[in-house]
């Protein structure tokens, strides 16, 4: 994670509502996050799909008991 003190680039951005976004349960949450994310890539489909696709790279991570 980056030094919060410093403003993040944009990329950093992305990842950052991307990975919120997949570790929410409620989906309210997580389609407020997708929204965001959409705004910021201009593309709701990318956007879903990049939560979508983290989702499963924090899963795949968390069963092999890494953080």
């Amino acid at each position: 994670m980056p030094n919060t003190t410093t403003p993040l680039t944009h990329d950093e951005l992305v990842r950052l509502i991307a990975a919120r976004a997949a570790q929410h349960w409620s989906w309210d949450a997580k389609s407020e996050l997708i929204h965001l994310l959409a705004d910021i890539l201009g593309d709701y489909d990318a956007a879903y799909d990049l939560v979508e696709e983290t989702g499963r790279k924090l899963l795949v991570a968390a069963e092999e008991g890494h953080p």
